[in-house]
């Protein structure tokens, strides 16, 4: 279970529900024919960047949270946690709203296509925001278990903390007892200070 609850695979599985919820926005989400007994209208399409704008940018931000759950301290975990928490909630209203009220969703667009107000026609929906849903499902789950599992997680470690600086071992030959003089000096320390 500790691998599977680690932040690498959290962190993939993240990505994954991300890249779901990108590619759902890129496809066709709602097809409408417009009723009209004077002008043909062609088919309209509305794909989920349309129809839901708000998906692609929150799974962009998902995106970046899960490569950051790599490198983030403990506090930063739990905040990348909290914001993928909103970001999946976010792409799962807007698949469910699709979903609920097509009309609704795809009404500017039917708006823009015929110069109409009112927007008489045949509504199809894809199995697309159905996907969108499923991807904030999994982007919520993620979360979770970050949320669960993160203060699991080894500290990470900086090259430029102090405490790994102080524990390094002692040169042993006239050029490198130099260049470790140097990189006191570089840490604000005197390295002259040891030897009184």
């Amino acid at each position: 279970m500790n691998k599977l609850t680690s932040a690498r695979s959290l962190a993939l599985f993240g990505l994954a529900g991300a890249l779901i919820g990108l590619w759902s926005a890129t496809r066709t989400w709602i097809t409408v024919d417009v009723a009209s007994s004077s002008v043909q209208i062609p088919q309209i399409v509305v794909d989920g960047a349309t129809a839901a704008a708000s998906v692609t940018a929150v799974c962009v931000v998902v995106l970046a949270g899960s490569l950051a759950l790599l490198i983030a301290g403990k506090i930063a975990r739990y905040i990348i946690a909290a914001i993928c928490l909103l970001a999946g909630t976010t792409v799962i209203t807007a698949g469910i709203g699709a979903l609920r009220d097509p009309q609704a969703v795809a009404s500017t667009a039917v708006a823009e296509a015929t110069g109409l107000a009112q927007n008489a026609g045949e509504y199809a929906l894809t199995a697309w925001p159905a996907v969108a849903v499923i991807a904030g499902v999994l982007i919520v789950l993620q979360a979770v278990l970050v949320l669960v599992f993160a203060g699991r997680w080894p500290a990470k470690a900086s090259k430029y903390d102090r405490q790994a600086a102080k524990a390094s071992v002692e040169p042993k030959d006239q050029s490198s007892r130099n260049i470790a003089s140097w990189e006191q000096l570089s840490q604000g320390e005197d390295p002259t200070a040891g030897g009184k």
